[in-house]
C-alpha cells in the first residue's frame, strides 16, 4: 500500500463520514421512535421515518473517488465495507424488518448499531487526524495531468523478480504503443507510484490519452460481457457430460471471436486516436497495440483492475469589476476559457472514473477467455 494514496483515500472517507453524520442521524431516528413508543403520537413516527430516510440517503451519497479500484482496496483492508453503501442500508433495513412491530426493540437495535458505526467512524477520523499531524505524504493527480493505474493480483503475476520483470515488459510494450500512436514525445511512461499487497502500478500519462484509455477499457469490458455467457454455457455443458468434440468446437469459436474482437478494438483505437502518418509504421504499432490489449484483457480476466485518474484545477475566483470602470474584455475571455477547460476536464474525469468502475465488473472467478501469447521462440512449429 502506498502511503500517499492511502492518505488520499482516508481523507475522502473522513469527509464522507463528517458530511453524512450517520451515527448522529440514526440516534435521532431512534430517539423519535422512543418518543413514539411512549406517546403513540403520529408526529413522532413521521419524524422517525424522516430521520431514518435522511440517515440512509446521506450514507448513500458517496464521492466517486471512493468508488475507484484503489480506494475500494483500502476500504476492504481497513474493514470498512460495513459502514459504506450499500451495506448500511442493507443492515438498517434488516433491523427494521426484524423489529418492525416492536418500536422499543427497534429503537434499541438502532442505537446499538449507531454506537458500532460511531466507533468505526471515530477510528477513521483519528487516523486522518494522525496522518495530517504527522504531515504524511498525500498523493493526488496534479491539474491537467492524468494517470493510468493497473492493479494486478499477485496470484496472476507471481512474486519473484523474473515474474515482475516479464510483467513490466508487457506493460511497457503496451504503454509504448499508446505513446507512439498518440504522438507523445516521451516513448516510455514515468512511474508515479508502485506498491504491493497487490502489484499496484500508476503511470503518469498526458491528459489527451484519457479518452483513448477510456474507450479501450469500455470496449474490453463489453467484450467480456458478451463472451463470458458463452464460456459459462460451455462450462455447464461440460458438467453435463456433453461430448468433448462439441465442447472443443465451442471453445475454439469463442477463442476466435475474442481474438477478432480485440483486433477490432485495436483497429478502432488506431483510427480514432492515431497520429502516425507512415502507413507501414502505423501497421506495426497496431500489431504491438493488439498484443498489448491482449495482455491487458487477459489480466483483467484474471482479476486485474484499471484506474484512470484526472487532475482538475479548482474553479477560478469570480472576476471583480469595480464600479465605474469598463470591464476588461480580455480578462473576461480568459476567465471564461478557463471555466470551459475545467468543465471539459471534469467531463473527462467522470468518463475515466466510469471506465475504472467498469473494470471492477469482470468476475475474476469467471472462465478464462484468453490464453497468454507466447514469444515466437516458444510457439510450436
Amino acid at each position: 500500500m502506498h502511503l500517499g494514496r492511502f492518505h488520499f483515500v482516508v481523507d475522502f472517507l473522513e469527509r464522507h463520514f463528517r458530511d453524512a453524520k450517520l451515527a448522529e442521524q440514526l440516534d435521532a431516528a431512534a430517539t423519535a421512535l422512543e418518543q413514539y413508543a411512549q406517546s403513540r403520537a403520529e408526529s413522532s413516527i413521521t419524524e422517525f421515518r424522516s430521520k431514518l430516510a435522511a440517515a440512509l440517503d446521506a450514507s448513500d451519497e458517496l464521492a466517486p473517488e471512493l468508488l475507484q479500484p484503489y480506494a475500494l482496496q483500502v476500504v476492504a483492508d481497513l474493514g470498512l465495507r460495513s459502514i459504506l453503501p450499500p451495506r448500511v442500508r442493507e443492515t438498517v433495513d434488516s433491523l427494521v424488518a426484524q423489529h418492525g412491530f416492536d418500536s422499543a426493540a427497534l429503537s434499541a437495535a438502532l442505537k446499538k448499531q449507531s454506537k458500532a458505526y460511531a466507533g468505526q467512524i471515530s477510528n477513521v477520523c483519528q487516523l486522518d487526524s494522525a496522518l495530517r499531524g504527522l504531515t504524511a505524504e498525500y498523493t493526488e493527480v496534479e491539474p491537467e495531468r492524468a494517470e493510468f493505474g493497473l492493479l494486478l493480483p499477485r496470484e496472476a503475476v507471481g512474486e519473484r523478480l523474473p515474474d515482475l520483470s516479464r510483467e513490466f515488459d508487457k506493460l511497457s510494450n503496451l504503454s509504448r504503443a499508446v505513446n507512439e500512436l498518440t504522438g507523445q514525445p516521451d516513448y516510455d511512461s514515468k512511474v508515479v507510484t508502485i506498491s504491493s499487497s497487490w502489484w499496484q502500478v500508476f503511470l503518469d500519462i498526458p491528459i489527451n490519452q484519457i479518452a483513448f484509455w477510456t474507450v479501450a477499457i469500455e470496449r474490453i469490458v463489453t467484450l467480456f460481457k458478451s463472451n463470458l455467457e458463452i464460456k459459462n454455457l460451455q462450462k455447464q455443458l461440460g458438467e453435463r457430460k456433453i461430448s468433448e468434440p462439441i465442447l472443443k468446437a465451442i471453445e475454439e469459436e469463442v477463442d476466435k471471436k475474442v481474438v477478432a474482437e480485440l483486433a477490432g478494438i485495436a483497429s478502432e483505437l488506431v483510427k480514432r486516436f492515431g497520429k502516425i502518418e507512415d502507413e507501414g509504421r502505423r501497421n506495426e504499432v497496431e500489431t504491438q497495440l493488439r498484443q498489448g490489449l491482449h495482455y491487458l484483457a487477459r489480466r483483467m480476466n484474471q482479476g486485474a483492475q484499471v484506474e484512470l485518474n484526472v487532475g482538475v484545477p479548482d474553479d477560478p475566483d469570480d472576476l471583480e469589476i469595480k464600479e465605474g470602470e469598463a470591464p476588461n474584455q480580455q480578462a473576461i475571455a480568459e476567465h471564461q476559457k478557463m471555466r470551459e477547460r475545467i468543465a471539459e476536464l471534469r467531463s473527462l474525469r467522470q468518463a475515466a472514473m466510469s471506465a475504472s468502475e467498469a473494470s471492477l465488473q469482470i468476475d475474476a472467478a469467471a472462465p478464462l477467455l484468453l490464453e497468454e501469447i507466447k514469444p515466437t521462440s516458444e510457439r510450436p512449429k
